[in-house]
């Protein structure tokens, strides 16, 4: 399996797509287990990560809370499945 350039998404352009603090970002992410890929100084996500991320961002963005969005994708508080 090959990594493609547009399969990962640097962690700092995601507080601007999703209008949050660097902190709500991170509380976020470790709600949801995703742990970035590090490369050198710069952090990345997937984009199945980023699907997840937008999903999240979409269900808060319409009233709900984290924790009832990890609840329904039957996420452990982990993140895992």
């Amino acid at each position: 399996m090959t990594l493609e350039h547009n399969d990962w998404h640097p962690i700092n352009e995601l507080c601007d797509r999703y209008n949050v603090s660097t902190s709500v970002l991170s509380k976020r992410r470790k709600d949801l287990g995703i742990k970035p890929r590090k490369v050198g100084v710069r952090a990345f996500v997937s984009s199945e990560q980023l699907i997840l991320l937008d999903a999240l961002h979409e269900f808060i963005q319409g009233g709900g809370t984290t924790a009832e969005f990890v609840f329904y994708r039957g996420l452990n508080p982990d993140g895992e499945r």
